[in-house]
């Protein structure tokens, strides 16, 4: 099971969801496999999401949900692929269908809260992040999830309680410390802001989020 972290903290700021599963890989395809293997079917549309051939993976995981339909991890995939095309009602229905099956499965129930986060459905995203972490309440990721979501709602306090969360289950969780720059800057806690955001500098090397995070420590540093 793979599952999505939300990336986007704020309508201004460019949405980056990182999902673990994957899609830069520059291995070849994978060859066509034979009707009737639903495993087989399976493993192949994994392999096609990693490698962000969405459409083959859409097909595979077809497949495996027509040969069996009590294949979990089947509507799990359909759910993924649809994600990342961007067909949120689509991806909502299979990951419904996959906790339909599975109710505790906690990495569909908290993808099912990413897509709702990227339809701006923060209700019933936080809703969802808050089922996954009462599953599963050591997972950081849901808390930073959960935590991305209260800044969408403007509940900035339980925003940091979330990161807060997050970062003494993966003390390496360099997002939340982006996240808590974030929303002291919005509460006019600047040192706190600075200090957030340059800890995340020193910690993540993802371009756009660092371009982000050395623009707003020069805007707090300018004040």
């Amino acid at each position: 099971m793979k599952r999505s972290r939300i990336g986007q903290l704020f309508a201004c700021i460019t949405m980056l969801l990182i999902c673990t599963m994957g899609t830069g890989c520059t291995t070849s395809s994978p060859p066509p496999t034979v009707e009737g293997d639903a495993p087989t079917h399976l493993v192949q549309g994994q392999e096609y999401l990693k490698q962000g051939e969405l459409a083959e993976a859409v097909a595979e995981f077809q497949t495996v949900v027509r040969l069996d339909p009590n294949i979990v991890e089947g509507y799990f995939g359909l759910g993924n692929a649809y994600h990342q095309q961007g067909k949120y009602e689509e991806a909502v229905k299979q990951f419904e269908k996959a906790l339909e099956l599975d109710p505790d499965n906690v990495d569909a129930r908290s993808n099912l809260g990413a897509v709702y986060y990227d339809q701006g459905q923060f209700d019933q995203a936080a809703t969802e992040f808050g089922r996954a972490i009462s599953l599963q309440p050591d997972d950081a990721d849901f808390h930073y999830n959960l935590g991305a979501t209260y800044v969408q709602q403007s509940k900035l306090d339980a925003s940091i309680a979330e990161f807060r969360a997050a970062l003494r289950l993966d003390p390496n969780l360099a997002r939340a410390y982006f996240g808590l720059g974030n929303v002291y800057k919005l509460q006019g806690k600047k040192a706190e802001a600075i200090e957030a955001l340059e800890k995340f500098l020193t910690m993540s090397d993802e371009a756009q989020l660092r371009t982000i995070a050395e623009s707003l420590l020069a805007e707090l540093k300018a004040q």
